[in-house]
């Protein structure tokens, strides 16, 4: 068999070979020796499984059937001790993994296997990390060490990442056939299937304005250091292109959106109207792509990037691979969701600075397809209050038709759970990096998402009827200050043809301007020239010499300025030209104070943020704290600056307190302060208490959209549930007299999600009993749309032969070599010697008659 070709091609020299081989590739043979044993390991895992569900049974207390042959002296870490133990192989058992797989056990290494781990362990271990992300491998073997009242001995930890890797890798199999066996198996059927309340369209459903709503954002806290920069060699790991599985786009994918390659299409397609340009794009370091170049020599994936529906599933993600959030991360993740919901029109996408990355799609090759769906770019509510008050008009949520109540910041919300993987895969190899984000992220959607997806329906619609109970109020109001529907709705667009009238000084208001100062400058020269001349002057020689000079280069200042402005009469303190000067010399400095308190507001802003986050450091919590005492001191000192520049006015300036810089509200009013020449209190809609109104107004509006689109959701929901819970019955009855194994993990598949339904029809129900008549949607189940999904993918047993948890088992596979892995240890000297042989062995195992390859 197998074991007997390995010792036979090893002979009995294998301890004086010992170390004459390369180890550069020990993680390429280490998973191609698993690969070509996957099958029939994953099915003694699924067969150890199904008569051992609870994983409660001691190792070897299960019986097996057999005539045992003989035993293998194992090394175990189990849950209360690290132990030895002779793993009984029997007759028919296909390679000594699955026997060792058959008891229980995962083992460490694919043809010579001397340690392993319960799978007790391991399954333990995996719920607990995806509960607390933070959780490290080595913790958790301390941990283990404290029960087994043992020391902890770091050579485990190798042993204990290859047989959580192999374990991992297992279940995604599993995953897989589940998958084939419901027909799920299509290219891009989970995110065209991601969320029940935004993909699971019915029929004769109402038009929604936007049929499908989601956010993209990038995080830097995903870094990863790069291998030769912690002292070690990162070894090639051919795993990496399927560790993201369906959850991440591949760097080539992403690539292909990046500026080099799209220079030349986007040259000639560039719109050089200067109204088509965003007025926001410089006030964002994450439009900015050479921010994060002095990185690159430390980190190699420099972020996450993310596309979560607006009810928090996400869509797809990316690795930020050195660089900043440039434009191709965004493009390739509206492409992707274009591509795959070609039947959703008016698609409606959030980002912190879409108004710049809507100029981007209009400028390159995805500018057809996005107008043929209707992408429209979006902010974020939370990162819009940073925006200029023109693009808020356009883009802010609050005043966007057809948004609802949909905030887009649900990046920010994942991203803070995401967090807690960071500090546990920033020196990981590509490998497990990817690995651990999918794998969380995948848990996420499931058992935090989609667990609390009523919670959302229904507390969105409890706050769009608290917002509705206010409509009289408002009416009130606006009939008091005698204005229509009609008035407010031209209120938004008179205000933004204003801004739009606003623009820099013009050339000749900043000449006299710099005329004006000059000949200020040239009086305090001639003053001091003056001083210093006169006969009883105690001044020196040296100081008249300084006056002489200073009073000659501010006169020759102020002749080159006449010759240039063709001035011929110079300006005196009472003529209208000097009066004019001064007074936009004095608008000048108001600008300034308004731009300098919009700066410090900002920070102030970030940093109330940054501080109360989970997981900060305690320096870098105090570092943030002192800035705050110093941002406290500047902005007080910048309100009082701004007070005396808007006292200088003609007419005043209103006058501000540091409280009213730190409301966030208040942020989109510093483009209003730097008005002047308009005179724009005269204007209806300028006052506080008509921009308050305005805000409510257009606030119940969003609230009348937010419910008709849960009334929408919400059936959708139902329907999801019940078509679910079906489909699962009826094919684990089919699947169940040919494989009840199989049928077996079809019903804990069904009972990821399946558990939490109960508690979502009850709040559902809660909802429509609370609310009575003011409950406008409907809990019955509808029909689905007819689904014309991809071609399904090659017969299933073709696919198994070559593809095992979507890893390809071919000759000649070169994994890139940006993302090669390395390992913390070196495997063991025995399986180096051994793996040597593989390829001696290989027809061997393919002549195998029962099909194993």
């Amino acid at each position: 068999d197998l074991q007997e070709a390995i010792k036979q091609a090893l002979g009995g020299n294998k301890r004086a070979r010992k170390g004459s081989r390369d180890r550069s590739d020990a993680i390429e043979r280490r998973v191609h020796g698993f690969w070509l044993q996957m099958k029939d390991m994953t099915e003694a895992y699924m067969e150890f499984t199904f008569r051992n569900a609870e994983l409660s049974t001691d190792i070897g207390a299960v019986e097996r059937g057999g005539t045992i042959q003989g035993t293998r002296r194992m090394t175990v870490v189990d849950i209360w001790n690290t132990y030895s133990y002779d793993v009984p192989l029997l007759q028919g058992d296909k390679g000594i993994c699955c026997s060792i797989i058959a008891q229980g056990l995962i083992p460490s290494s694919p043809w010579d296997p001397k340690y392993a781990v319960s799978i007790r362990v391991l399954e333990v271990f995996r719920l607990a990390k995806l509960r607390s992300p933070g959780l490290g491998m080595q913790a958790w073997l301390r941990t283990l060490a404290d029960l087994s009242r043992k020391p902890y001995n770091s050579s485990v930890t190798h042993h204990f990442t290859n047989c959580f890797d192999l374990y991992q890798e297992i279940l995604d199999v599993v995953d897989s056939r589940v998958k084939q066996a419901l027909k799920r198996d299509s290219p891009n059927w989970r995110l065209k299937n991601c969320c029940p309340a935004c993909t699971y369209d019915l029929e004769d459903e109402e038009d929604l304005h936007f049929s499908l709503l989601y956010c993209m954002d990038g995080n830097r806290s995903a870094q990863r250091v790069r291998g030769s920069v912690r002292g070690t060699k990162e070894r090639p790991d051919p795993r990496i292109e399927a560790a993201g599985g369906d959850y991440f786009l591949s760097r080539e994918a992403v690539n292909r959106w990046s500026k080099d390659r799209l220079a030349a299409e986007m040259e000639n397609e560039i719109d050089d109207d200067p109204t088509n340009q965003s007025h926001c794009k410089d006030r964002w370091k994450n439009m900015s792509e050479d921010l994060t170049s002095k990185s690159w020599a430390i980190f190699d994936e420099t972020g996450l990037f993310l596309a979560l529906c607006r009810h928090g599933f996400t869509m797809k993600g990316s690795d930020m691979v050195q660089s900043g959030e440039q434009a191709k991360y965004p493009l390739s993740m509206a492409h992707e969701i274009l591509t795959a919901f070609p039947c959703k029109k008016r698609h409606g996408g959030g980002y912190d600075c879409g108004c710049g990355l809507e100029v981007t799609i209009e400028n390159s090759p995805l500018a057809p397809l996005a107008k043929e769906n209707g992408l429209r770019m979006l902010v974020g509510a939370f990162h819009g209050h940073a925006h200029n008050r023109k693009c808020q008009l356009d883009y802010l949520s609050t005043y966007v038709t057809g948004l609802g109540l949909e905030d887009l910041e649900g990046c920010e919300r994942k991203f803070s759970q995401t967090n807690g993987l960071a500090k546990c895969t920033r020196y990981a190899t590509v490998f497990h990096r990817r690995q651990a984000y999918r794998t969380y992220l995948a848990h996420l959607d499931t058992f935090d998402t989609y667990a609390n997806l009523s919670k959302f329906l229904v507390n969105n619609y409890m706050q769009a009827r608290g917002i509705l109970d206010t409509e009289k109020v408002v009416h009130e109001l606006m009939v008091k200050a005698g204005v229509t529907s009609e008035i407010m709705e031209g209120r938004l667009q008179e205000e933004k043809n204003y801004l739009e009238g606003l623009s820099r000084e013009p050339d000749e208001e900043t000449e006299s301007m710099d005329y004006y100062k000059a000949l200020v400058n040239l009086h305090k020269r001639r003053e001091r020239f003056l001083e210093v001349f006169v006969e009883d002057s105690t001044e020196g020689g040296v100081a008249r010499r300084h006056a002489n000079e200073s009073y000659d280069k501010a006169l020759n200042l102020v002749q080159r300025l006449e010759v240039q402005m063709g001035i011929v009469n110079r300006w005196t303190e009472g003529d209208p030209e000097w009066k004019n000067a001064a007074e936009l010399l004095a608008n000048q400095k108001y600008r300034r104070a308004v731009d300098d308190m919009e700066r410090l507001a900002l920070q102030r802003i970030s940093e109330f943020a940054k501080i109360g986050q989970k997981g900060l450091p305690y320096k870098i919590r105090t570092h943030i704290a002192k800035a705050m005492q110093v941002r406290s001191k500047a902005l007080r000192n910048a309100v009082s600056k701004y007070n005396r520049a808007a006292a200088a006015l003609t007419p005043p300036g209103r006058s501000l307190k540091e409280e009213d810089i730190i409301e966030h509200g208040f942020l989109a009013e510093f483009d209003i302060l730097r008005d002047i020449r308009g005179h724009i209190v005269s204007h209806a809609w300028a006052t506080p208490a008509a921009r308050t109104l305005l805000d409510s107004y257009h606030k119940l509006k969003r609230a009348k959209e937010e419910i008709q689109r849960l009334n929408i959701e919400i059936k959708r929901f139902v329907t999801y549930m019940d078509d679910e819970k079906e489909l699962l019955l009826k094919t684990r009855r089919e699947v169940e007299e040919g494989n009840p194994v199989l049928a077996f993990f079809i019903r804990r598949y069904g009972h990821q999600r399946g558990r939490f339904n109960t508690i979502h029809m009850e709040k559902l129900r809660e909802l429509a009993a609370k609310l009575g008549d003011d409950f406008t949607g409907s809990l019955e189940v509808g029909t689905r749309l007819p689904v014309t999904d991809d071609i399904q993918m090659e017969d299933a047993g073709e696919r198994e032969g070559n593809v095992e948890g979507g890893q390809v088992v071919e000759q000649g596979m070169e994994p890139d070599a940006e993302e090669s892995g390395s390992e913390d240890s070196e495997v063991d000297n025995e399986d180096e010697d051994i793996v040597t042989v593989i390829d001696s062995v290989t027809t061997l195992v393919l002549q195998e008659d029962d099909g194993e390859e």
